[in-house]
């Protein structure tokens, strides 16, 4: 009787949050039973208590798995252990990602001055972007490289000018000739 006692007890200590009284109640019963099984058997016949505390090993382990089993299926255990959310959830931009990622090797142009943040516009659509860290003038043609999150990160573009002055310059490096690109800052003449 104190074996099935403790171990509805023990059930009910999953259910019912109580900081571990009706647990403590629980191994009481437990232990009365043992106690009273060892009182029992162990002068006349020890194969008996020895297959009890075999059971006892059997049993506890397995009440407890099939009530931790059960309590998420009952009401109180649908509101303690709240389902995981949705995918869609998780991943709230996944649509928006895979809009973007069919940007990536495209040109565009910003619409305002990226620091690095800033708008660009990808035919004919306004998205955020952000360039590779340098900051771009509004009007520049950018080359889209990457899709962060919701966002674009882009790279000031190589114009026709440049790449037919690279062109050239490979050229004049070849015949022997002197580098006459502009540079970004101005030197001092000596």
């Amino acid at each position: 009787m104190l074996l099935a006692i403790g171990l509805a007890l023990l059930i009910a200590e999953i259910f019912i949050p109580s900081g571990g009284i009706i647990l403590f109640v629980s191994l009481l019963c437990l232990g009365g039973s043992v106690w009273f099984a060892w009182d029992a058997w162990w002068a006349s016949n020890r194969s008996y208590w020895w297959m009890y505390l075999a059971s006892l090993v059997v049993l506890l382990p397995t009440t407890v798995c099939i009530a931790f089993y059960i309590f998420p299926k009952t009401p109180i255990g649908k509101r303690i252990l709240l389902e995981a959310p949705p995918l869609a959830e998780l991943t709230p931009y996944a649509e928006e990602e895979t809009h973007f990622r069919g940007f990536i090797g495209r040109q565009g142009k910003t619409l305002t001055l990226l620091m690095p943040g800033g708008m660009v516009l990808v035919e004919d659509e306004r998205v955020h972007c952000e360039s590779e860290g340098m900051s771009i003038e509004p009007g520049e043609t950018v080359d889209v490289v990457a899709v962060k999150g919701n966002r674009l990160v882009v790279r000031l573009s190589v114009s026709d000018n440049e790449t037919a002055w690279i062109q050239e310059e490979g050229e004049n490096k070849a015949d022997g000739g002197t580098d006459d690109r502009p540079l970004d800052f101005d030197l001092p003449q000596s």
